[in-house]
């Protein structure tokens, strides 16, 4: 048995909880200061802060897997017990998994600023990332945002100005940090320059969260629905206020009368697939979540099957 084969044990796995956002502390097993990295890359800036700071708890926010499997190995192969992973969107993950005020500090090292307007939907910093900072960071809690692109630092400073909700210091060029990541002594060596932007809280922005009500609806349906009807819900979509959805496929049961709708669907700036079943039972069909891919309940996943619901019974 090799000595570190549980460590993936610290990548959490947000949509296996029933309550939000999560108890960092439960899971730290111990109550401490709480920092975050949006995007870490290899994972050896989150470990050396870490390193650094062994009575704070870190979280490293990052969409690779491979990615997040590095870290975590690295971090149990150095008996660094301050480290958890999530594998998320990370404007979803800050407003919905993590607490009011219950940060310290989010970093955001290098990350892709999508300069071209076709991409701007990809771009994180928005007005809404910003009000969603204010709502988690503590008081006097900072944003740090390192880049190699100017006018990325700008328009981040200009954003975090204008907010009223920061208190923004001019940007540095060249800042001296005790962590600095592969690429940051990659591009001093080159005489490349680098920007970084901190901003300080001090107000906080109202933020509505996706996941405040997670009961997951089911509906029951008394007439009998047919192959050509269900069949016919492929490509239908519904959207309401700032729900949408669609059903890309639909497959039928081999073993017992049923169906898999495949679906898709987004809040806000948020979007998931899963799968909706529709099965009978005695009498009666079912409609409800497929349990096999779980997705977050959100008001939009609840729609879905709701929606699936009231189509079939007309």
């Amino acid at each position: 048995m090799q000595k570190h084969e549980n460590y993936l044990k610290n990548e959490i796995q947000g949509r296996n909880f029933e309550a939000f956002p999560l108890p960092w502390d439960l899971l730290f097993g111990r109550s401490a200061p709480l920092s975050v990295e949006i995007g870490f890359g290899n994972g050896q800036f989150l470990h050396q802060m870490a390193r650094q700071r062994p009575h704070e708890n870190f979280v490293g926010i990052e969409l690779s897997l491979e990615s997040a499997r590095r870290l975590l190995k690295l971090s149990a192969e150095k008996g660094r017990s301050n480290i958890r992973t999530l594998r998320e969107n990370a404007g979803f993950a800050l407003r919905e998994l993590f607490a009011p005020a219950s940060l310290r500090r989010v970093i955001m090292n290098f990350p892709d600023p999508w300069p071209k307007e076709r991409h701007q939907k990809r771009r994180l910093i928005s007005p809404q990332f910003v009000q969603t900072l204010s709502a988690v960071l503590e008081k006097e809690g900072c944003y740090e945002l390192v880049t190699d692109q100017f006018r990325y630092a700008e328009e981040a400073f200009a954003l975090f100005s204008a907010s009223g909700l920061f208190r923004v210091d001019p940007i540095e060029t060249n800042p001296e940090r005790r962590v600095q990541t592969k690429y940051e002594k990659k591009w001093r060596e080159m005489k490349r320059d680098t920007y970084r932007l901190l901003a300080f809280r001090e107000k906080v922005a109202p933020v509505k969260r996706l996941l405040e009500d997670v009961k997951m609806p089911h509906v029951w349906i008394e007439n009998e629905c047919s192959p050509e009807n269900v069949k016919n819900l492929v490509n239908r979509e519904h959207r309401e206020e700032n729900c949408l959805f669609v059903i890309k496929s639909v497959y039928a049961s081999l073993e017992r009368p049923g169906y898999l709708l495949r679906v898709i669907s987004n809040d806000l700036d948020f979007t998931q697939k899963f799968y909706v079943m529709l099965v009978k039972e005695e009498s009666r069909w079912l409609v409800k979540l497929d349990a096999t891919q779980q997705p977050y309940r959100t008001p939009a996943v609840k729609l879905a099957v709701w929606k699936i619901g009231e189509w079939l019974r007309k």
